[in-house]
């Protein structure tokens, strides 16, 4: 992982700018009906990035922390951040060093992440996403296929193996597009499946 962060810190310009070159509510349109049924509440936005979709959920009234591992990346977003957005240097699985330790939140959103994870650190860090969840919150995770990168390693992803780690952690998982969709930047090569991840509050 510290190859990937800090692959992305080093082109932090690249990537903020291509990023924000998409509207956020197009990239995440399979979840957005979850903002306008929801009251607004404390937001986790686990590697924010540019700090488009934190910048998004803060406009509709979330108080955001935005977690960016990447020095470069994070520095640029904070300069174009909305008010109600705290930043942190922070990464999973551990995700050590939040900035209020005992927080609940009711939204957590992990967008182009889970792929960067090794698989053998993704039950620490579902388990330790699954204790930040609030009572009735979601994490919605992207799960993304295609070819990877030699500069920032991918890892194969798959709905199955996210919906086993989630039952672990009393979570139950809904596939939000069964048939993957287009990747938002036009790679041919590239497609995504959300899955939304809900506590199960009988087990």
């Amino acid at each position: 992982m510290n190859r990937t962060i800090q692959h992305y810190s080093d082109k932090a310009q690249h990537y903020y700018a291509l990023y924000n070159s998409v509207e956020a509510e197009n990239v995440h349109n399979d979840w957005k009906a979850f903002l306008d049924s929801s009251k607004s509440g404390m937001a986790l936005d686990v590697g924010a990035g540019s700090g488009r979709d934190a910048n998004w959920l803060a406009q509709k009234g979330w108080q955001v922390v935005a977690i960016e591992p990447a020095n470069g990346l994070r520095e640029l977003a904070q300069q174009s951040a909305q008010k109600n957005i705290v930043w942190c240097d922070s990464s999973l699985p551990a995700l050590e060093s939040l900035p209020i330790p005992t927080q609940k939140f009711d939204l957590i959103l992990l967008s182009a992440v889970w792929m960067h994870l090794p698989v053998e650190t993704r039950p620490e860090a579902l388990t330790r996403l699954s204790t930040l969840l609030s009572p009735g919150g979601r994490i919605f995770v992207s799960l993304r296929f295609g070819p990877t990168d030699d500069e920032r390693p991918m890892y194969p992803v798959s709905y199955k193996e996210l919906a086993a780690l989630a039952s672990d952690n009393a979570l139950t998982a809904r596939n939000l597009n069964p048939v993957p969709t287009n990747d938002s930047l036009s790679r041919s090569d590239v497609a995504w499946v959300t899955v939304e991840l809900i506590r199960d509050d009988k087990k």
